[in-house]
């Protein structure tokens, strides 16, 4: 996307396709969701593939919201499911295995872990073709590690996403949060979009 295209995009309110991404949005309500399946709906579902990192959502319940919202959904996605990620809500018809891929940590503090399992799904799944991550969410990751410690884990995943060409989007509830580490956060992305509990978006530089 040139940066014409970038800024024709905010003066409409619209969320940018690339780029690394961070999502400001209320937690509570549908106004997060529909943002989020916003931006992964930008993507060509024939060739993108998806990684989604869960901390609270479960696989299954992330497999439904991509059936029911996205029916054109990416050809694969992988989830890396965190914590309680891996376990609430895990009830009703598994995924098909063979392009719902499920990992499974069960440390939510485990950044190193983390990183190893992204940078292996990065990497072996930017070959292949065009990928994007969906991270839900930083405000539940800051109730196990410190400002400092994740904000140096966000700029360098976010520099390898770039190296791939990926694209992103990471969730936080900025009314759970001081300004000041919303502000410290912010500084390893490309792009934030704001959004209000009614889904009005600001998308800012």
């Amino acid at each position: 996307m040139t940066t014409t295209e970038r800024v024709a995009d905010r003066d409409r309110g619209r969320a940018p396709a690339d780029g690394t991404v961070l999502l400001l949005a209320p937690s509570v309500g549908g106004a997060e969701r529909d943002a989020c399946t916003e931006l992964l709906a930008h993507h060509d579902a024939a060739s993108t593939r998806v990684i989604h990192v869960l901390y609270m959502e479960s696989a299954i319940e992330r497999y439904r919201l991509i059936e029911s919202r996205l029916p054109d959904h990416p050809a694969e996605s992988a989830v890396v499911a965190v914590g309680a990620g891996g376990v609430v809500g895990e009830r009703g018809p598994e995924p098909p295995a063979d392009h719902y891929h499920v990992q499974r940590l069960t440390d939510p503090a485990d950044l190193t872990g983390l990183g190893m399992a992204l940078n292996d799904a990065l990497g072996e799944w930017a070959a292949a073709g065009d990928v994007t991550l969906c991270f839900d969410s930083l405000s539940i990751l800051l109730q196990y590690a410190d400002t400092e410690r994740i904000f140096r884990f966000l700029h360098m995943l976010t520099n390898r996403l770039t190296e791939l060409g990926a694209s992103a989007h990471f969730h936080i509830d900025p009314a759970a949060h001081d300004e000041r580490t919303v502000a410290q956060l912010a500084q390893a992305f490309d792009e934030q979009v704001r959004v209000d509990g009614d889904g009005d978006r600001i998308v800012r530089g």
